[in-house]
């Protein structure tokens, strides 16, 4: 299509020309077409794996754009591109085909040749990673960088097109291209360092914390279970899970709690500093993980940690969904299905005075589903792999923090860094909220953030309303029958199916949050980090809700849209809207 619509604006130049421009033309279109049934081939073999297929179609794929760039580099295209104003397109065109067929020979067909013998069942085998062929994987993708960056630079001197369509066309891969060359330089910022976080310069020791949402924390969930991984060049293995973690001789005073941290997270008794359970009252991920990290070495000998994952059930259902679930020590089944509602919800009902058949559940689902995943993961394709993982990061279910300041700041770029943004060019409130009835009743809670449009103000700032709305979902049944375990603790709750929250609203580095008004009640304002934040205690019996809107206005320097971190809860789970991860994958 675009090609023809230059060969309308240059047929009045000569009728050889034209002739043989608008040959040329219908065998473009062609072969287009060819073209992009290709590369979805190479989308599916790459989703799946299949290294050898891959490699294959990109020959293929190669060799189309080989054609169609000879094609354009023939003497009717030369005498075209120097016809007054039309010129450019064809121009562009020209340029456009040969830098495709730059990032073909020089990018495309060396990556894929390198992941020829590539699937995640190669890299990852018995519970080990290859670190040589995940080296090899790293230099080609180092490789391609400076190819890709020239191709796209290169595009972006090409003349400015004059025809519509094209133009279209140009503004449409535009975006796509600078995402790309951005991407590229942060992946390249990123991959070097996993070697050695995969114990390749020496062992490695990771604390997994399991977040139980059910007993919501500003970062997901009450710390119940946790246990070290350990990485040694690429060899993996898991210690014993314990449960909640708590200090055996009172406060650690290695564990400083900040005025701030005590006005904001601790309205009944500081805690944060003795039990694990408390760690993640913050929503800053790498002062709640540095404070597990902490209390584990102080109480196991000193064992030093490298670095600390938070992960929630609902993630684990994700995950379970790519490799298959496992039998917990109960006999119950727990997979893609069922895993958040089992953990969550039902092993409370099934057990509900706790104890050790619980205790028993947790731990064998803990250490099945590790098993089930390093030896699943093999077989998962890759691009779903990385999605699934992507939307546990975007939701907040997967949270990563490194001792080392490298690491660190690679895991923040990307994206599983749970910090409290600093930088207001790219601004992010934050909606989170904490329970404090020392309950289970939060498999119950819905928290609903929902941000409006915005609006340019005279100053350069943008405003957003917004409207946070919790709300206890427990039905009069289950009110009716709801056992111990679960029921508040608190002795200020006002009954066992109440839930005890405290809710807080963080404005973005170098804004505000104006226009606070409440169903009921009314917040107070405090700092933290710098960030404004307001707060408010909240009680929800069954089927009661609370609602807060109020205004966001993001920084002049805001070069983004304003971005919402939210607190992920079970409610999706709850509901039966998690579907099919591998679908949402596509």
């Amino acid at each position: 299509m675009v090609v023809g619509l230059v060969i309308l604006a240059v047929v009045a130049f000569g009728g050889t020309t034209g002739f043989f421009l608008y040959k040329d033309a219908k065998s473009l279109q062609a072969q287009a077409g060819t073209l992009m049934s290709e590369v979805s081939f190479m989308k599916d073999h790459l989703k799946n794996g299949e290294g050898e297929q891959l490699n294959a179609t990109a020959g293929t794929v190669a060799e189309q754009i080989a054609s169609m760039r000879d094609t354009v580099d023939g003497p009717a295209w030369t005498i075209a591109s120097f016809i007054p104003v039309y010129g450019d397109d064809i121009k562009l065109v020209r340029g456009m085909m040969e830098q495709a067929d730059i990032l073909a020979q020089d990018a495309m067909l060396p990556a894929c040749a390198q992941l020829e013998d590539f699937k995640l069942g190669n890299l990852l085998t018995d519970g080990a990673v290859n670190i040589e062929m995940l080296k090899g994987l790293i230099t080609t993708i180092q490789d391609m960088e400076p190819v890709v960056i020239s191709s796209i630079d290169a595009i972006d001197a090409l003349p400015e097109p004059h025809i519509g369509k094209i133009k279209a066309l140009m503004d449409k891969v535009a975006g796509p291209m600078n995402t790309a060359k951005g991407a590229l330089k942060q992946v390249n910022g990123v991959l070097p360092l996993l070697p050695q976080m995969l114990g390749a310069d020496g062992p490695r020791n990771y604390l997994i914390t399991a977040e139980n949402n059910s007993e919501i924390r500003a970062c997901g969930g009450f710390v119940g279970s946790l246990g070290v991984m350990n990485v040694d060049n690429g060899e993996i293995s898991l210690q014993d899970f314990e449960g909640t973690l708590h200090s055996s001789n009172g406060p650690k005073p290695q564990i400083p709690i900040t005025d701030e941290e005590m006005t904001l997270f601790q309205p009944y008794e500081p805690t944060m500093n003795f039990t694990s359970g408390d760690a993640y009252f913050t929503p800053d991920f790498p002062k709640g993980a540095s404070n597990v990290s902490t209390l584990w070495s102080l109480e196991h000998g000193g064992q030093h940690i490298d670095g600390v994952v938070a992960l929630d059930p609902v993630l684990l259902q994700y995950l379970l969904q790519l490799c298959g679930g496992v039998t917990a020590a109960d006999g119950t089944v727990v997979d893609g299905s069922n895993a958040a509602n089992e953990l969550l919800s039902g092993s409370y009902w099934k057990y509900p005075e706790g104890g050790e058949a619980q205790d028993a559940v947790f731990a064998s689902v803990a250490s099945g589903a590790f098993n089930q995943l390093l030896g699943g993961l093999g077989e998962v394709g890759f691009t779903n792999l990385f999605k699934v993982i992507k939307r546990g990061g975007d939701e907040g279910r997967l949270l990563m923090w490194m001792a080392n300041e490298a690491e660190e700041n690679a895991v923040v770029q990307m994206g599983f860094g749970g910090t409290l943004n600093a930088d207001p060019t790219k601004p992010q409130a934050g909606v989170f909220v904490n329970n404090y009835s020392y309950s289970k009743l939060d498999w119950y809670l819905n928290l609903d953030a929902v941000k409006g449009e915005g609006v340019k103000n005279a100053d350069g700032t943008v405003s957003y309303p917004m409207t946070v709305t919790l709300t206890n979902e427990m039905s009069a049944a289950d009110a009716a029958a709801l056992p111990a375990y679960i029921a508040a603790h608190n002795g200020t709750a006002d009954a066992p199916t109440q839930q005890m929250l405290r809710a807080l609203l963080y404005a973005p580095a170098g804004g505000t949050i104006t226009d606070v008004v409440t169903s009921s009640g009314s917040m107070k304002e405090a700092t933290h980090n710098g960030l404004q934040v307001f707060y408010q205690d909240v009680r929800l019996m069954p089927g009661e809700s609370f609602q807060v809107t109020y205004t966001v206005t993001v920084s002049a320097e805001a070069a983004e849209e304003l971005d919402v971190r939210v607190t992920p809860t079970a409610q999706h789970a709850r509901k039966g809207e998690i579907g099919d991860v591998l679908a949402d994958a596509e």
